[in-house]
């Protein structure tokens, strides 16, 4: 897999550089760029595998870089690497690209490139979804990696979504299912803030989805769809507020 990296500092470009000679041998690097003016001419001359960019850098910036490019020329995976941005990294998730934090972790590459390995997506559709959300700061939709791409869900869509080991089964209105090759601790942390909830450590549920809570013996939430999530006895307390804000 041919690669290019995208960064104006020279110690993250060597570093990089390292961690990958040393851990990732099937990824060569063929070139290394210090802004997106320079990037974007060496993508169009070696038509890389894979990118690694960074977002902050002069003259261009890595959206501004990737916006410059048609999008039929977006047929490269892309790894950001980046400082600390509490913001763009809530960007990042909600649109299921991977980013890697500096200074780079070598057990977080490996499994970034262990997963763009096994996934197929529509890269153009999916960095649409990157800008509107890191640009205009509205998340109004979530986009899960599946073994087959990528799939982007309205919040009101879901209705419940169930641990499945390193997996996680999105139950969503009219019967359908979709699975994501992420746990559901990752997707715990990106929507706890619109609307869902922890009930069970199988489960999140969508609070406005909810039809039916039975205590007792029972402890399970009914969903409109009628499928049960266990509610965990330490939750409880916490689940009776919200339902009862929610009636």
């Amino acid at each position: 897999m041919n690669a290019i990296i995208i960064d104006d500092e020279p110690h993250c470009r060597n570093v990089l550089v390292r961690i990958i000679d040393k851990y990732c041998p099937q990824i060569k690097i063929i070139d290394e760029c210090k802004d997106g003016v320079e990037g974007r001419k060496s993508i169009e001359k070696h038509r890389p595998d894979l990118v690694f960019l960074d977002i902050e850098m002069p003259q261009m910036n890595g959206f501004q870089m990737l916006e410059s490019i048609q999008a039929e020329h977006l047929n490269f995976a892309i790894i950001f690497t980046t400082a600390y941005d509490k913001f763009a990294i809530k960007a990042f998730k909600f649109s299921a690209f991977d980013y890697l934090l500096k200074p780079i972790d070598e057990h977080e590459l490996v499994a970034a490139i262990t997963r763009l390995q096994t996934i197929n997506t529509n890269r153009s559709e999916q960095l649409q979804s990157l800008y509107h959300n890191y640009q205009r700061g509205k998340f109004e939709k979530v986009t899960i990696s599946t073994l087959n791409g990528v799939q982007f869900l309205d919040f009101d869509d879901i209705i419940l979504i169930e641990a499945d080991s390193n997996y996680s089964r999105f139950y969503l209105k009219d019967n359908k299912l979709v699975v994501a090759s992420k746990t559901l601790a990752y997707f715990d942390e990106i929507l706890s803030e619109k609307g869902f909830f922890r009930s069970h450590k199988q489960f999140i549920i969508n609070l406005k989805h909810i039809k039916e809570y039975k205590s007792g013996d029972w402890n399970v939430i009914i969903m409109s769809n009628q499928l049960q999530a266990k509610l965990a006895r330490t939750k409880r307390e916490e689940f009776l507020h919200l339902f009862s804000s929610r009636r």
